[in-house]
């Protein structure tokens, strides 16, 4: 017999079944655990694509047209904010449900507030 099977010789059939049972249970309990950090990295990694942000851009743009000094100014502006909007939410749809308090949000601000300096 195998070496590596020397450890369950003298085993009665079920106390065999248990023991592989407990090795199973071990291994899905690790499987678990590691899909489960993968999981996190994955939902972590930015959903950013170049056409959302080229939407929210524009949106940012055509805003910042009606007020901006000039049309540099404006791209200076959606520039910083794309920027500091992709950092804040690396996750498209987050933006979007923060969309209403982005407005107030002071980091978006201080884009504004650096144009002036």
């Amino acid at each position: 017999m195998d070496s590596s099977y020397s450890q369950y010789e003298g085993l009665a059939p079920p106390q065999l079944s248990s023991i592989f049972q407990l090795n199973i249970l071990i291994q899905l309990k690790r499987n678990a655990a590691l899909l489960l950090v993968l999981t996190g990295f994955v939902s972590c990694r930015s959903t950013w694509n170049q056409t959302k942000e080229q939407t929210f851009y524009n949106a940012c743009l055509d805003d910042a047209k009606t007020w901006a000094a000039s049309p540099e100014q404006a791209v200076t502006y959606c520039n910083c904010v794309i920027s500091k909007i992709k950092q804040k939410y690396p996750n498209e749809q987050d933006a979007l449900k923060q969309i209403d308090s982005l407005v107030l949000d002071k980091d978006l601000q201080a884009c504004k507030e650096s144009l002036n300096k």
